[in-house]
């Protein structure tokens, strides 16, 4: 059906923008304030062109009604400059723009870390950083060629005075292509399924990038027949190596694949399915076609494969005059480790909810989630297996609670000027927490983005983390000092 309905529409390549660029923030920020009813934001990263295809319905939407809040008219003009050859592609801006080009350089960057003691970083792609000092100095590359081809190089220095000398890595990197109305993409990338901002339970960027084969329909299209109905659809299948070296008894060159369905049947309503299954490995049992096609028949949990399954809901509901914020969003992302009766079991759950534009003054934005896969009577079930722990190279796939554990995150955003936005979080994370005494972390931070002006952004922060069982604290400070062409 998929493959069929993508015969119907028109779609276009283009390199992903990466996950933690600031445009995923200001993209949510305009959602919320109500100029975009058509995104679909679980399946992440999202393309250059649908990134541009959300940022000309906002445009749209703020010039029908003449908006003039300074706030979402600075994010607007930042986001035009951001994404100018792809709004001029789809002609939303006036101008021209070549049908191929190289981009040596984008967006370089320098960056410094400095911790009292070896910090644990979520949701940072992987990074490892040290005690003391760290240091960071990257940039990125893209190409587009004969209209159906693109390149994505991000190369990274690393450094630390604590750590390892100095190294390059190879952060992400990847060639996509366009077959047909879909993407087929094969490189090193992240993933971030659901639609929780500080964790996901089936896939986030909380590890390195996978090196992977990837295949997605990069705008959403109309499924034919009954299933009209569901609305807009979007799908991704992928399979990716993990390392080759994973400690005893886990099987070492394993493999993750997984598959994502994603549908939005009202502007305000969105759902999405999403499986993955780690398998194959050094020692097990060759996996062919067919072998493979099984995996996905709802079973027993065996020995052979780790499956997980679950389910999304996003429900935005925008409020009336009267009331003391523009919208909120509830969400809802679950998963179980295994089967009964062909059906998940022993479930993990996040809830959110995001409030935007608390005191409708364009400025400030509050969210919460609560994550959990505590299973009563079942410890540490949640991520492991007997062969295949869910994790690469030492963090876990999902959520970065990792297993028998449960997070409440809080967030307030609030933009000082146009041009300065400020981050106020809190995170309490508690590992077994049916046992006694169980290991609590909280985490305090403060961070602040600025658009110093069009060709720099400045970004800093402070963190404290607290460890009540142990008494031991860290303190953080980072600073990123980006260039933008």
């Amino acid at each position: 059906m998929v493959v069929g309905a993508c015969g119907l529409c028109s779609a276009s390549v283009s390199t992903n923008v990466p996950l933690g660029h600031w445009s995923y923030d200001a993209l949510d920020k305009l959602i919320g304030y109500g100029l975009i009813n058509s995104a679909m934001m679980t399946i992440k990263p999202v393309s250059r062109f649908e990134m541009s295809r959300h940022i000309a319905e906002a445009m749209d939407r703020a010039g029908r009604s003449n908006q003039t809040d300074p706030i979402i008219c600075a994010i607007l003009e930042r986001l035009k400059t951001e994404f100018r050859a792809e709004l001029i592609a789809l002609g939303s801006i006036d101008g021209e723009v070549d049908g191929s080009f190289i981009k040596p350089i984008e967006d370089p960057y320098v960056g410094f870390l400095y911790a009292k003691r070896e910090p644990d970083l979520e949701n940072r792609r992987g990074d490892v950083f040290y005690a003391k000092s760290n240091y960071r100095a990257g940039f990125a590359s893209r190409a587009y060629l004969f209209d159906n081809t693109v390149f994505y190089l991000h190369p990274e220095y690393r450094n630390s005075s604590s750590g390892p000398d100095g190294y390059l890595n190879i952060i992400e990197g990847y060639i996509k292509v366009a077959v047909w109305k879909l993407e087929v993409e094969a490189g090193k990338d992240s993933l971030w399924w659901g639609p929780g901002h500080h964790g996901s339970i089936l896939m986030s960027n909380n590890i390195q990038p996978l090196p992977m084969v990837k295949i997605a329909n990069p705008e959403p299209i109309k499924l034919p027949w009954v299933f009209e109905s569901l609305g807009p659809f979007k799908m991704m299948w992928f399979l990716a190596q993990l390392e080759k070296n994973r400690p005893a008894p886990y099987v070492s060159d394993a493999k993750i694949t997984g598959v994502r369905f994603n549908f939005k049947p009202r502007p305000d309503l969105e759902f999405g399915l999403s499986r993955t299954i780690l398998f194959d490995g050094s020692g097990r049992p060759s996996v062919g076609l067919i072998d493979y096609i099984g995996m996905f028949i709802p079973q027993a949990e065996q020995s052979g494969n780790n499956q997980l399954a679950g389910f999304d809901v996003s429900f935005f509901v925008p409020l009336n005059e009267s009331a003391p914020a523009r919208s909120v969003r509830l969400y809802v992302d679950g998963a179980g480790e295994d089967e009964a009766g062909f059906l998940p079991s022993k479930w993990g759950w996040l809830f959110g909810l995001q409030i935007s534009d608390l005191l409708k003054t364009g400025r400030t934005d509050l969210r919460v989630e609560y994550a959990n896969n505590h299973v009563p009577g079942y410890p540490n079930v949640f991520y492991t297996h007997n062969l295949y722990e869910y994790s690469y190279k030492g963090r876990v796939i999902g959520h970065h609670m990792g297993t028998d554990a449960d997070d409440l995150f809080v967030q307030v955003s609030h933009y000082l000027t146009e041009d300065v936005v400020l981050d106020l979080t809190y995170d309490r994370q508690v590992q077994e927490p049916s046992s006694k005494p169980h290991q609590t972390v909280n985490q305090f931070g403060l961070d602040l983005t600025v658009f110093v002006s069009k060709d720099w952004q400045l970004e800093t922060g402070y963190r404290y983390d607290n460890e009540e069982t142990t008494a031991n604290d860290n303190h953080i400070f980072q600073i990123y000092l980006i260039r933008k062409f």
